[in-house]
């Protein structure tokens, strides 16, 4: 983030200024009543459903949860979370922290250099970037189970984005719209702005470095779906068996949760890996084919085809063009 922005985001708040004056965190800021569970109305003025502001630092933040997805992007220093009481996070600057809807979290408290900006994100603002991102990956399990498109809510995902030059400027982007106001204009640029940020986070499987949920059912998803698509190469029962599981079982899970089977969610993130080695590097198609686990280059091509309408090597023309 360019260092003319990091200054803004740094200077110190009316609130913080209050806190340095010996004052808590004043939590009727974030909800009338001062309660613990934080209502987008306080904090998005007009019924926005989309709002940016940095993290308040010099105090702890207390434990509270939303109605609302949060998301946490450290931009310089680190902060320290629990999250549902028990669980300790670390978040460096690069880190990204999505928060679902319910979940418990609490802030240690954060020094002067330590800036983190955090995005307010109601579910509605959500409705045409999570159906557009579709497929079966633990970022779109994670927004279809938090913005009301399949029941559950309660996940959280850290992503270190440290260098993805792609997804820090779109983060970037997003922050200077807020900060220049808030038209209409504005806003609908900041909902593509989002959609693009979300594609491009689901189709980096490797920067995903951790994911959790108190349902065990939707941790081992989120966890198989990560590792799915980090290792291409993976199986069924190396899956299973790390996670104490028959295959059948975690068949059943992947299945009620994604509604896709194992095999189904592997050509998946084979053919999205596929199609982001076509566009970032010289790789023959046959290497590529090889490298996301098909010995057998005629069914790549075949499904390739049906699955994108082109030819491997027309793909590559029309992305690098």
């Amino acid at each position: 983030m360019r260092s003319e922005l990091i200054e803004r985001l740094s200077r110190v708040s009316a609130e913080e200024r209050e806190i340095l004056n010996g004052e808590g965190v004043d939590m009727t800021i974030y909800d009338r009543t001062g309660g613990t569970v934080l209502e987008p109305g306080r904090l998005l003025e007009g019924g926005r459903l989309f709002g940016i502001r940095t993290h308040t630092r010099f105090a702890p933040f207390p434990r509270h949860s939303h109605t609302y997805v949060e998301m946490v992007y450290q931009v310089t220093g680190s902060t320290r979370h629990i999250i549902d009481g028990a669980e300790r996070l670390e978040l460096r600057a690069g880190s990204l922290l999505l928060l679902g809807r319910g979940v418990e979290h609490e802030i240690m408290p954060a020094g002067r250099e330590d800036v983190a900006v955090n995005f307010i994100l109601v579910p509605a603002f959500f409705d045409n970037a999570a159906i557009s991102i579709g497929g079966s990956n633990a970022l779109s399990v994670f927004l279809k189970s938090n913005l009301g498109l399949s029941g559950s809510a309660g996940a959280y995902l850290v992503f270190d984005i440290s260098g993805d030059a792609a997804v820090e400027n779109l983060l970037e982007n997003l922050v200077i719209l807020e900060l220049e106001g808030a038209d209409p204009r504005r806003q609908e640029l900041q909902r593509f702005t989002l959609e693009l940020l979300l594609r491009h986070l689901s189709l980096r499987a490797e920067k995903l470095l951790i994911s959790g949920r108190r349902d065990r059912e939707q941790a081992v998803a989120l966890w198989a779906l990560s590792r799915i698509e980090a290792d291409v190469q993976c199986t069924l029962a190396d899956l299973a068996r790390e996670q104490g599981l028959t295959p059948s079982t975690l068949t059943r899970i992947l299945k009620r949760r994604t509604g896709c089977t194992f095999t189904e969610l592997l050509h998946t993130a084979r053919f999205n890996r596929a199609v982001t080695l076509l566009a970032e590097t010289d790789l023959s198609v046959a290497d590529i084919a090889v490298r996301v686990g098909y010995e057998n280059t005629a069914f790549f091509y075949r499904r390739f085809e049906k699955i994108y309408h082109c030819t491997p090597a027309q793909y590559r023309q029309n992305a690098k063009s």
